[in-house]
């Protein structure tokens, strides 16, 4: 899955000159919580976030001198930036945004580690669509699990092949065994969180029934 299918698109978008009212207006009509900047030739400048308008009102319920301190640089970029009423001043920049062909777990990586909820999407240097965490929550729930098996056999194959690769658990620490559909996992590993990743790789192979999970504690 990549970004070209979960984006949201057309964007309405906004350019520098606007005012912080028309951002308001576009987040409370869309879904998206979010309005990209962009210039004359549509490439992506920066973007008004619900943060951003949310940070503006805060402002405007404690208005305070800005002192002559060592802070005073940074203090009056915060103070333009919550009260102006042009978009060039409270919008975020620089954007981190994605490519159409980003993987839905490289979208993921990017939401998290940047803390951000929403992600420009940009070909050619132009915005070519949005994505919230919530289109991405809702494409992974969409997503059919992988490894479609069917008949015991290859289900005991799916699953050993589930454990070894994407847990690094092989037999003799853990076994499976598969009757109508229902794998049963016997065996010993360290903690309980990897008891819990065995089960869930066993559950996540298309085509299981159900999970019997009799892997025991070392220290058990």
């Amino acid at each position: 899955m990549l970004a070209r299918d979960i984006m949201t698109t057309p964007v309405t978008t906004l350019d520098e000159g606007h005012n912080v009212r028309e951002a308001v207006e576009i987040v409370n009509a869309s879904k998206i919580g979010a309005v990209p900047v962009v210039d004359g030739e549509g490439r992506l400048t920066g973007i008004v976030t619900e943060g951003d308008l949310l940070r503006r009102v805060a402002s405007s319920w404690a208005r305070r001198a800005v002192p002559h301190t060592r802070d005073r640089e940074d203090a009056l970029a915060d103070y333009v930036k919550a009260r102006s009423w042009r978009v060039k001043d409270v919008m975020s920049t620089p954007v981190i945004s994605a490519a159409p062909t980003a993987t839905a777990s490289q979208l993921a990586e990017l939401l998290q580690a940047h803390d951000i909820k929403h992600l420009p999407v940009v070909e050619n240097g132009r915005l070519a669509g949005m994505i919230s965490r919530r289109d991405l929550m809702r494409a992974l729930l969409d997503v059919p699990r992988q490894c479609t098996a069917s008949g015991d056999e290859a289900l005991w194959t799916a699953v050993r092949s589930r454990l070894e690769a994407e847990l690094e658990i092989t037999p003799p620490m853990v076994n499976a065994t598969v009757s109508n559909g229902v794998v049963t996992l016997r065996g010993e590993v360290e903690t309980e969180l990897e008891r819990s990743a065995a089960r869930v790789a066993a559950e996540s192979v298309r085509g299981v029934g159900g999970v019997v999970n009799k892997i025991t504690l070392a220290s058990a």
